[in-house]
């Protein structure tokens, strides 16, 4: 599998892409809530709460850290054993421990539950640079993803509307020179946002579609009111675009790691546009369990990215 090829010497390629399905919804369990709740409100369950952290610690697993007893000792901290997350395995990746990961981009759909999974994430990288660098995070310094009325609020005031960055937290004299800092970044993007069903969705009505969607096929069917998966590879396209544009940049900081939270369908698009994949191709796989992540590596003696996660497929 590649991706197009980027001239080494003029490219800021990231080492991983990472796309993580949000955690368990209010939807997910109970579908009668599209009946009277707008979709990009629905909110995370407990559960998909308990999922958000998870993942969180499952991505500080596959970065480079210098620290992974700490890692441990969140794991048992935020350990859910009644409920554990479905992970994907992964093929053929191993942690290279030459170069810590120290700059981590992360865009997010701008849906209530895929920011609320965002903040269970980055609650836990909060922690481990808490813990590991000496470095105290106050409360108000934190990504807070839902402010007053339906509005986001970021700290500090003075960033963009839409963007988050933790560096604020750094310390001024260096005291963490030695241990490891993750700096983190948050964008919100429109474009990787869930899959349009249409608005309020009676669910009588819903299952009738999904069966006709079934027989018709998951990429070409077009919800009325909503998007087909073939409309949501159109704002894929224009999203890759953007991170090729980025990738070339040569007076930005490169990221080492870019991390996408979004959704169960876009993530499956999102592989179909990287990869090429056929729409049959696209058709064979199923969606990720919520709270998953997809880890994409870059390989430098092919100049190009390789899928490293193992995807569920239809029986």
């Amino acid at each position: 599998m590649s991706t197009p090829v980027f001239g080494a010497a003029t490219c800021h390629r990231p080492r991983l892409i990472i796309l993580i399905r949000h955690g368990e919804s209010e939807s997910n369990r109970d579908k009668t809530i599209n009946q009277h709740t707008p979709n990009h409100l629905i909110p995370l369950t407990e559960n998909g709460w308990k999922q958000s952290r998870q993942v969180g610690i499952d991505l500080l697993r596959v970065l480079n850290l210098d620290n992974y007893d700490l890692v441990d000792e969140l794991e048992k901290r935020y350990a859910t054993p009644n409920e554990p997350t479905k992970k994907l395995p992964l093929k053929g990746y191993s942690r290279q421990n030459k170069k810590r990961d120290s700059t981590v981009v992360f865009y997010t759909s701008p849906y209530k539950r895929t920011r609320q999974t965002l903040k269970g994430i980055l609650d836990v990288f909060d922690d481990y640079n808490e813990l590991n660098s000496g470095v105290e995070i106050r409360e108000e310094e934190r990504y807070q993803p839902c402010g007053r009325s339906k509005f986001a609020q970021w700290y500090p005031p003075t960033c963009p509307s839409g963007y988050y960055e933790n560096k604020n937290t750094q310390d001024p004299n260096g005291v963490y020179a030695d241990n490891q800092f993750i700096l983190y970044r948050v964008k919100d993007d429109p474009r990787i946002r869930e899959q349009d069903f249409g608005n309020f969705q009676q669910v009588n009505s819903m299952q009738d579609v999904m069966k006709k969607r079934s027989i018709y096929g998951h990429f070409f069917y077009r919800f009325q009111e909503g998007e087909s998966a073939a409309d949501v590879y159109d704002r894929v396209a224009s999203f890759q675009e953007t991170l090729f544009r980025y990738f070339e940049r040569t007076n930005k900081k490169p990221r080492d790691v870019v991390v996408l939270v979004t959704h169960g369908i876009y993530c499956r698009v999102f592989l179909m546009k990287w990869f090429r994949w056929t729409y049959e191709e696209f058709e064979s796989f199923t969606n990720v369990p919520n709270g998953s992540m997809i880890v994409m590596e870059f390989n430098e003696t092919t100049d190009a990215y390789e899928l490293r996660t193992e995807l569920p497929k239809w029986c």
